[in-house]
């Protein structure tokens, strides 16, 4: 059996949506004759720990090297979310003394465990690095050149021309992080991205590449996910339930709390017919927001979940309303959670700007779009659903374009590129 060594430094018991692409191509890759080894963090805090998705990839034959000795206890690891502004502020100081990003502290001690993990496993065929944060290709560039494997590389989101998730505080920093996206693109010898706007990004700022050598990976779904939740109890309501999955990070709800404000002043009578849920990280000013508008009483607030039961709250909804907030390059923006509202197979409210995830959801069919970040707009749309739903007329997806995004289909794709890779090398 071939042997990847995957460089992923948010994995399981981490959770939120960041982690479950690496996860669950490793998790498929097994089939293809690919042992896969992640090597990543012992992790100390973070906000949502996923003991189901660290259970999962255990059972499914992923091994899992941690840089680190002290082992983790993932009932103790979890730490509160901090206030949106102090993220921010945090942010920009980090990457204001940090090329590419905090965890380039991280580097130092995985490149010492891949030595030392070497000759454990009799070396490796293949590296692969996702990112971000971006310190991971760096550590897959020194590993490619160190043991001379190929060298494949995930973008999860861009680089350099990811204006939301990265801040350059002077010209200075900015050029830094182009020359070393610029060296690791030319020592790749694939890239993966989750969409074309984004490959067309890589290919025009850098132009060193071959047009075919920029594969599209979207965000898929694991139909294995849907088919099991199914067979358990379903926390189901009497109500129509509009679910949003997912945080905020970097997304500002505001005028979604507005809408449902102003659905309820507009049909004061569905008020105690229509649920609004939210699976996620919902901070203390989300609450204050919602208590402000009136709304609070309307709303679900599991909190952050495992996946296995977010994914039971997804298929126990009728509407899932998608946010991407507006900004340079927002074209470019695909969030996780796409595939898994695609693999859901339930109607879409999505608030997002043209762009790469506008033109894949069109062929959905079973979707309303909401150009702006228009709270009336959103109320209408909102509305529109009760009606449909009261009338048991609610639409329904396109079948064959689901199938494009079922994770099994992609990693049979990906073990083709891998393999490719060996035959040339």
């Amino acid at each position: 059996m071939n042997k990847v060594l995957f460089i992923s430094y948010y994995f399981p018991p981490m959770g939120m949506g960041g982690v479950q692409r690496t996860l669950k191509f490793a998790k498929y890759l097994l089939k293809y004759d690919w042992q896969p080894v992640i090597l990543t963090v012992n992790p100390r805090k973070y906000f949502a720990i996923d003991k189901y998705l660290l259970d999962e990839a255990t059972d499914s034959g992923i091994i899992i090297e941690r840089t680190g000795k002290r082992k983790f206890n993932t009932s103790s690891i979890v730490t509160r979310i901090p206030k949106e502004r102090f993220r921010w502020i945090r942010s920009r100081i980090s990457q204001l003394f940090f090329i590419p990003d905090s965890k380039i502290r991280w580097k130092k001690k995985a490149l010492k465990k891949i030595d030392e993990i070497w000759n454990k496993y009799g070396g490796f065929d293949l590296v692969y690095a996702t990112a971000p944060p971006y310190t991971d290709f760096l550590i897959g560039q020194e590993v490619k050149k160190k043991y001379k494997i190929p060298l494949v590389i995930d973008y999860r989101d861009a680089w350099v021309d990811s204006p939301v998730l990265n801040f350059y505080p002077t010209p200075i920093h900015k050029q830094a992080n182009i020359k070393k996206e610029k060296k690791v693109i030319k020592d790749a010898n694939i890239i993966l991205t989750t969409n074309r706007r984004v490959k067309e990004l890589i290919i025009s700022r850098y132009g060193n590449i071959e047009y075919n050598d920029v594969k599209i990976f979207p965000h898929g779904f694991d139909s294995e996910d849907f088919e099991f939740a199914l067979t358990k109890k379903l926390p189901l309501t009497n109500k129509m339930r509009v679910t949003y999955s997912g945080s905020f990070y970097t997304r500002n709800p505001k005028f979604y709390f507005q809408a449902i404000k102003i659905l309820f002043e507009k049909h004061p009578e569905i008020k105690d017919k229509i649920e609004f849920c939210f699976l996620g990280l919902f901070t203390r000013e989300h609450i204050n927001i919602a208590k402000k508008y009136g709304i609070y009483s309307n709303l679900n607030l599991p909190g952050y979940i495992n996946h296995h039961e977010c994914v039971k709250y997804i298929l126990a909804s009728d509407v899932l309303f998608l946010l991407i907030s507006r900004g340079e390059n927002e074209d470019a923006a695909m969030p996780g959670k796409v595939g898994e509202y695609i693999g859901s197979k339930k109607n879409i409210i999505a608030c997002i700007p043209e762009g790469v995830t506008k033109k894949i959801l069109e062929k959905y069919n079973a979707i309303k779009f909401v150009p702006e970040e228009n709270p009336y707009k959103i109320a209408d749309a909102i509305y529109e659903y009760f009606i449909m739903f009261e009338n048991n007329q609610m639409p329904v997806p396109d079948e064959k374009m689901i199938e494009m995004y079922d994770r099994k289909t992609m990693t049979a794709e990906l073990a083709k590129e891998f393999n490719y890779l060996l035959d040339v090398e």
